[in-house]
């Protein structure tokens, strides 16, 4: 989720950062482990083989480098075709305080630790 600036272009509302691992993810009945391309508090980006409608509810579990293991429910947002499956932008729902803070301070560090688990 964005929005749009003056120029028109659109941009994010929560800045994100590239996190290239492995999270449980929940849909329709079906739990499989996804690669994921990027997290910021607002959402996180995952690739998936199967075609999900637009606005469906999941559970995502990971775990934030230097922080907890998270459960977090969240809703498809956006849906971009892939040649590897499709890219599904899932916006999080009721995100405590706590975990939007692991999450922040993730994004913001300097680390590049990347590598997938």
């Amino acid at each position: 989720m964005g929005f749009e600036d003056q120029s028109g272009k659109l941009r994010r509302k929560f800045p994100r950062r590239a996190f290239r691992r492995n999270i449980g993810f929940l849909c329709q009945g079906n739990y499989q482990l996804v690669m994921t391309e990027e997290i910021g508090e607002g959402g996180i980006a995952v690739v998936f083989n199967e075609a999900l409608p637009e606005k469906a509810e999941l559970l995502v579990t990971l775990r934030i480098p230097g922080g907890d293991f998270l459960s977090l429910r969240g809703m498809i947002r956006s849906i971009r075709p892939r040649s590897d499956g499709f890219l599904y932008g899932i916006a999080f729902t009721n995100i405590s305080f706590t975990h939007k803070r692991q999450i922040r301070a993730y994004v913001s560090s300097r680390a590049q630790t990347e590598s997938a688990i």
